[in-house]
């Protein structure tokens, strides 16, 4: 199917971002942008898409973590100034703003009262006191505060985890425990058996999860039994946090949200949910006291305790 009419730059527009991939997925998403272009430029009373038409068509197409391709594309002086600079100036880097976000949802009741509860938190980054750590950490306050004494933190960037090896044993129906590879996951499973909430925070590398929490949701998959059973009873709830250096606190809500999925699945539905984003930059998250940079926006920080709170209260 021929592609709608362009201007020049609107064309070199679409080039450059259909360079983005592998030529064997590259047509599928052009079509696909071309399709939704043909019904702006319909809506527009438009015969001859331009440049900033086709960007808005390909921002319409594509998740969020194309975000800091498209605001280059689309005005290169603007992208320099709010996100290149940072890595070169220490004043564009502190400079740049960093915020987070609570996800809105309905509050809902946990099953127990906070004192009965027992909550793990999960972090899975590699930075002890960085941004991602910190989070946890105020999360784990507001649970503390709500007056859950029995908590649990693991880092699993320095727990001997290894990766699943796909055995499918524990799907057999006559497989007695969980996961046949042993090592620090092997008490895991027992702790979250007898859990009432879990905390997970994660950074985003290259537009997905750290290889840390990949692993360790691979690792839960012992959790769903012979033929799609659950081995899990209903009644945990958990809390989701992830970071990112770009700009946009839903840049990467696609990559939160196939986490939320996989959770679910497992009968642990995720009631908060953080982002924070603006990490990146020349000290890549730090301060210059080797701090995270969070640490400089306590209202930033309050927005994670309070969604600690709300986890084992059910009160927002």
């Amino acid at each position: 199917m021929p592609e709608p009419a362009m201007t020049d730059e609107g064309r070199e527009a679409l080039d450059f971002i259909a360079n983005i991939w592998a030529p064997i997925m590259a047509f599928r998403r052009r079509a696909r942008i071309a399709r939704i272009l043909e019904l702006l430029m319909l809506e527009s009373g438009v015969k001859v898409a331009d440049r900033k038409l086709v960007i808005q068509a390909a921002r319409m197409v594509l998740t969020k973590g194309y975000e800091p391709i498209l605001d280059r594309l689309e005005d290169p002086a603007r992208f320099n100034v709010h996100s290149r600079l940072a890595y070169t100036d220490m004043g564009a880097y502190y400079a740049k703003p960093r915020l987070v976000t609570r996800w809105p949802v309905e509050a809902s009741k946990p099953v127990k009262p906070p004192e009965q509860q027992k909550v793990l938190a999960f972090c899975a980054s590699p930075r002890k006191g960085g941004n991602t750590d910190l989070l946890i950490d105020e999360a784990i306050r507001g649970v503390r505060d709500s007056g859950v004494s029995d908590i649990e933190k693991f880092n699993l960037h320095y727990m001997d985890l290894k990766f699943c090896i796909g055995c499918r044993k524990c799907k057999d129906p006559d497989h007695k425990g969980w996961c046949t590879v042993k090592d620090d996951m092997t008490p895991i499973y027992p702790k979250i058996v007898a859990c009432d909430a879990i905390i997970i925070g994660f950074p985003v590398y290259t537009g997905r999860e750290s290889a840390q929490l990949s692993t360790f949701l691979d690792r839960l998959d012992c959790f769903e039994g012979h033929l799609f059973t659950k081995r899990l009873e209903p009644g945990r709830r958990a809390m989701l946090i992830g970071t990112w250096g770009y700009a946009g606190t839903d840049s990467y809500d696609h990559t939160m949200e196939q986490i939320m999925t996989i959770l679910n699945l497992h009968r642990i539905p995720t009631v908060e949910a953080i982002t924070a984003c603006g990490i990146a930059g020349k000290l890549h998250g730090w301060d210059e006291n080797r701090k995270a940079l969070l640490t400089r926006y306590p209202e930033e920080l309050k927005k994670a305790y309070e969604a600690g709170k709300t986890l084992v209260t059910g009160v927002r």
